[in-house]
């Protein structure tokens, strides 16, 4: 990457927004098990001692290969391809790519719809994304915010530091409800869903 920041998205290094306090009640046992899922036993094996591939739940190792478990899990947010699921091939294309989903500067003002842009860093879609999710968690570069529907809406980012630039790799707003469900369709596994793991 050079250092043409122009090129890329970028982000102040420590924002204002993810300063935001929470309650104290949002520290249940949903979000004890989005931590847990997500950061501890992430399926993404390379970055944790304690990760637990999606093998382990049931799944094929060519699961990701078609679309049929990927369709489910983008039903749960009612995400659609290149417009609320927004995926980076190049790291100079996440800048274009946060202005297709409508996830520029002050992205977590906007948190009416689910929405996501993210660099393919994985050799499939959603373990790059669980990826993003995770390090978002894990560096603490997130929101909560109370929705109308009585849910919890995260604004999550993820992204490098580099010459006193904090480059964008992610951005993420979804509700705490579908971070849960894609923890229920991953764990459940393919014993009991067999219309999704048909290969």
């Amino acid at each position: 990457m050079d250092n043409d920041e122009s090129k890329y998205e970028t982000a102040p290094i420590s924002p204002g927004w993810i300063k935001r306090r929470v309650p104290s009640s949002y520290a249940d046992d949903g979000l004890k098990r989005i931590v847990i899922f997500y950061v501890i036993n992430t399926p993404c094996t390379e970055i944790s001692s304690s990760s637990i591939p999606i093998t382990e739940y049931g799944w094929s190792k060519n699961v990701w290969k078609n679309d049929a478990l990927k369709n489910v899990l983008l039903k749960v947010a009612d995400l659609k391809r290149g417009d609320t699921f927004v995926v980076a091939k190049k790291t100079e294309d996440i800048k274009s790519s946060c202005e297709k989903a409508k996830l520029k500067k002050g992205f977590h003002q906007s948190r009416a719809m689910e929405r996501v842009v993210f660099f393919k860093n994985k050799s499939n879609e959603f373990l790059s994304l669980f990826w993003h999710i995770r390090n978002s968690l894990a560096h603490g570069r997130l929101a909560m915010y109370p929705s109308s529907d009585g849910d919890i809406v995260f604004a999550l980012e993820d992204g490098v530091k580099r010459n006193g630039y904090y480059y964008v790799r992610a951005r993420m707003i979804l509700k705490k409800s579908t971070l849960l469900k894609w923890i229920d369709i991953i764990e459940r596994g393919a014993i009991v869903q067999p219309e999704i793991s048909k290969q």
